[in-house]
């Protein structure tokens, strides 16, 4: 009877001791913060949350690249009609004054002989007959006539504008600068004479003459024409009905120069006529612009500023909740393998 009492006790000793080995080591395995298997976050799961993350980011930077457009290719286009305009310069430097000279006379005998007047409004689709057919429009296309097809170019430097002259005001003509109106005067001086040049106001791509609003009296612009350059002082600034063209025809005595777009911005219901008279002596060049960066270009990088600062509080926002998340979660699974511990040592 008491052999089988010690058997048993002996027994239940090393059973005891087996447990608390098998307890150690089990505390030793989970002592770890790893995570179990219902706290694994599957690849599924995470590809879920990095596309949750990405795609406001990705559609805000969209949104920045397709808005940037309007300014950078206004700049562009700015840059190539003042390339152009420089590449004008060059080749009449380049050529022979006696060339040159011909040219300007050639221009003022056109001038003084011409019977073609200015009878319509250059932006108009009013039902005119087509004048590009004529024989006086096609003798006017070979007066000033040169290898780029520019005759001349305007320079106003308060706004930053220096765009080549073209003949006439097709569209496509003043998609590419200014524009001469045919029936004016062509932009070489002298008295009794009258030059109107156009440009686009509006264009999506090019500013022109957006900013020809800016311009006051005793402001200058100047036109270079076969390497001769005219000053003009601006005196007279009226907005007129589209047909009203009595302030476009010469006026005794004075040599006049007329800029010309639509007025107001956006709306084009009106003409904006700038006009100057001639300041002698002509000066030697026409002084350096200002750059060209109309208001709506500068609200405009402000816009695109903020929205970038917008852009990368998201990012931090993004990256700081996920950051939280996975500190939050290991702490939460050590905690739990700290209470397995806890539960088993009981």
């Amino acid at each position: 009877m008491k052999l089988n009492s010690v058997v048993t006790k002996l027994y239940a000793f090393l059973n005891k001791i087996s447990q608390n080995k098998l307890f150690k080591k089990q505390a030793r395995e989970t002592s770890a913060p790893m995570p179990r298997k219902s706290h694994v976050v599957s690849k599924s799961k995470q590809k879920s949350n990095l596309r949750r993350v990405l795609e406001p980011i990705a559609f805000v930077l969209a949104g920045i690249l397709c808005f940037s457009y309007p300014v950078c290719s206004t700049l562009w286009n700015n840059h190539v009609s003042k390339e152009i305009s420089t590449a004008y310069d060059k080749y009449n430097h380049d050529q022979a004054g006696d060339v040159r000279r011909a040219h300007i006379r050639a221009a003022k005998r056109y001038n003084a002989t011409r019977k073609d007047m200015l009878t319509r409004d250059p932006y108009g689709g009013d039902g005119q007959e087509d004048i590009t057919n004529t024989p006086g429009y096609k003798r006017y296309l070979k007066a000033l006539e040169e290898p780029m097809g520019i005759i001349g170019i305007v320079k106003i430097p308060k706004i930053g504008v220096k765009l080549p002259i073209y003949h006439g005001t097709k569209e496509d003509t003043l998609a590419r600068g200014a524009g001469h109106l045919y029936g004016t005067d062509l932009p070489v001086g002298g008295k009794n004479r009258h030059t109107v040049i156009t440009a686009h106001t509006g264009l999506a791509n090019a500013t022109m003459f957006d900013s020809l609003t800016e311009l006051k009296k005793g402001d200058y612009f100047y036109l270079d024409v076969q390497g001769e350059t005219l000053r003009y002082k601006v005196f007279r600034i009226n907005v007129v009905d589209p047909h009203d063209i009595s302030l476009l025809q010469r006026e005794k005595g004075r040599d006049l120069a007329t800029l010309l777009t639509c007025t107001p911005y956006g709306v084009n219901s009106h003409r904006l006529l700038v006009t100057g008279y001639r300041v002698l002596p002509d000066p030697v060049a026409a002084p350096e612009d200002h750059v060209q960066w109309p208001l709506w270009m500068t609200l405009f990088v402000i816009a695109m500023i903020f929205s970038a600062a917008i852009l990368a509080m998201m990012i931090a926002v993004v990256a700081g909740k996920k950051r939280r998340k996975w500190d939050i979660r290991g702490k939460h699974i050590l905690w739990v393998g700290r209470g397995e511990i806890k539960l088993r040592a009981k």
